[in-house]
């Protein structure tokens, strides 16, 4: 791979993209539920798809805390944009740390620069926090895998050129060994499809999987564990939900400080009240908090591959829940006009909701860290076992 100058964004250069691109894309997209791949394209074009690498095309994770805070910028216009962002540097993530050398000339350069889109496919039907459930199978035929399956929720389902496959090996049983199979979407037997419309990011290409008899060369598999490495994947989606929380939140708050400083009832402004001065007040409190915890969660991340998971869970699940808690509050401050279908306040409450589902849910998140204290408390005897998590 010959190199290329990466382009490296700045947050000044997101602030001007938003103001003179994303917003009024994302109060269109919110309408119409239509994918902008315009929209993708100049986000592309800006070096923020692609800023997890070298002009070389090596990993270079140092930028996860600038990828943070454009997340956070774009998901507080535009949700969905801010996936679509983090999908294509995650699946990018995935080739270069764990593809062959074939699999990396084929997608990488084209992925990291937005120019082909790569789907991230672990859900299914009947499988969806439980993926040893799951029901894909990669049969061993020579040289070749042969892979049925489907699955479901997948971002990029109805447009990606491929995608990275979580699949079980030989059998569906289920402790079967595992595989992380990348599949041309166009060879026999593969599609993808639109799925169900959803109720918040709008406009985010999500859709369904569908393998009969996919044929796979065996040199297209991870070189890696299947579960493992996907999980790796997942850990880094996870802090990209934390980020897009965290956007959702910030977009609360200016919405609400706005609303507060300039809307007037009994004479006064409602700001001056200390009950909308509360809100106001922990919202902040929320953001921040939310912040802090997402930006710790990238450090671990940076730190060593996969990251630390009880950080990354605690991150996420509070990102997520105080962006649900305060984007409900920003609608109380607007009373009858936050319920307005696709007014800012009312469409970043309904996005909020998705971050407590997709990725893990809030429930599974606390489950894990509530597993994990218990084994700690047992690890060290009862003794510090708090400052293991930490």
């Amino acid at each position: 791979m010959n190199n290329v100058t990466i382009t490296r964004p700045s947050l000044e250069v997101v602030d001007d993209f938003i103001e003179r691109m994303a917003r009024e894309r994302g109060e269109q997209m919110d309408r119409t539920g239509e994918f902008d791949k315009e929209l993708l394209d100049e986000a592309a074009r800006l070096g923020l798809t692609s800023m997890f690498f070298d002009d070389s095309l090596n990993l270079d994770l140092s930028s996860m805390p600038l990828a943070h805070d454009i997340s956070e910028r774009l998901a507080a216009v535009c949700a969905p944009l801010a996936m679509e962002v983090g999908v294509i540097r995650l699946v990018a993530y995935l080739i270069a740390r764990y593809a062959g050398e074939e699999v990396k000339n084929r997608w990488l350069r084209s992925t990291a620069e937005g120019r082909t889109y790569g789907a991230f496919a672990l859900t299914e039907p009947e499988a969806g926090t439980d993926l040893r459930g799951m029901r894909s199978v990669a049969v061993r035929d020579g040289d070749n895998y042969v892979l049925n399956g489907q699955k479901c929720w997948v971002g990029f389902a109805p447009y990606a050129s491929y995608a990275i496959v979580l699949c079980k090996e030989g059998s569906d049983d289920r402790n079967a060994p595992t595989l992380a199979l990348v599949v041309d979407m166009e060879s026999p037997g593969a599609r993808g499809a639109w799925g169900p419309r959803l109720s918040g990011f709008r406009g985010l290409p999500n859709g369904e999987l569908f393998f009969d008899d996919v044929v796979v060369p065996a040199n297209q598999a991870l070189q890696v564990d299947g579960f493992a490495g996907m999980m790796d994947g997942l850990n880094m989606a996870r802090i990209d939900a934390a980020g897009y929380a965290c956007g959702l939140l910030r977009g609360a708050l200016e919405e609400s400080v706005e609303r507060a400083a300039t809307r007037k009832a009994f004479g006064k402004r409602i700001g001056d009240l200390p009950s909308i001065q509360i809100k106001l007040g922990r919202m902040r409190a929320g953001y921040h908090t939310a912040r802090e915890l997402a930006l710790k969660a990238c450090q671990t991340y940076m730190d060593k591959p996969g990251g630390d998971q009880d950080l990354i869970s605690v991150a996420k699940v509070t990102a997520s829940d105080l962006a649900r808690l305060h984007t409900d509050h920003a609608m109380q401050i607007f009373g009858a006009s936050g319920l307005t279908f696709h007014a800012r306040v009312e469409r970043l409450h309904r996005d909020s909701k998705a971050t407590q589902i997709f990725d893990g849910t809030s429930e599974i998140h606390e489950t894990m860290i509530g597993r994990r204290l218990v084994g700690a408390y047992e690890k060290h005897s009862g003794k510090n076992f708090v400052d293991t998590l930490v």
